[in-house]
This record gives C-alpha cells, structure tokens and sequence, in this order.
C-alpha cells in the first residue's frame, strides 16, 4: 500500500501529464495549421511571381523582335555594366 503521499504525488503527475499531452497535440494541430497556410501562401506567391515572370520575358522578346537594333545595344551596355561590376568586385578581393 502506497502512502497518502505518494498516491496525492502519483495523481498530481498523472494530471501534469495528460495536461502536457493535451497541450503538446494542440500546439502540434496549430503548428500543422500554420504550416500549411504557409505552404499555400508560398505556393500562390511563387506563381503570382511566375506569371509576372513570364509576362516580362514576353514583353522583352516583343521590344528586341519590333527593335532588333535597340536590343543589341541594351544588351551590350547591360554586358559592360555586369563586366564592370565583375571586375571591380574580384579586384578588390
């Protein structure tokens, strides 16, 4: 036979216990909750971004295919400019 003791110290721990598993399936249910809000959000944000994307690249191929002359010369200057920043970046190191 257990003392009063032990038995009031065994049922006190056995309700901390189910309380922690409560609160752990809980926290458990939220954080599953939250990440997959977070993947649904990412997920409409990546094809938001990859609409825009695509219309950009679109719009790009238009200009250089109505203006094959002006393509080049952005194209080259935007080459100088990366080169430049290239050279200047690997010089300092």
């Amino acid at each position: 036979m257990a003392s009063p003791t032990q038995d009031t110290y065994n049922r006190i721990n056995g309700a901390a216990q189910d309380f922690k598993g409560r609160v752990q399936q809980g926290a458990e249910g939220a954080l599953d909750r939250i990440s997959h809000d977070a993947g649904e959000r990412i997920g409409s944000m990546a094809s938001q971004l990859t609409d825009s994307a695509s219309e950009y690249v679109e719009t790009g191929r238009k200009f250089v295919k109505d203006n094959p002359e002006k393509g080049v010369a952005i194209a080259a200057a935007v080459g100088a400019v990366v080169g430049g920043l290239l050279a200047l970046s690997l010089r300092r190191k």
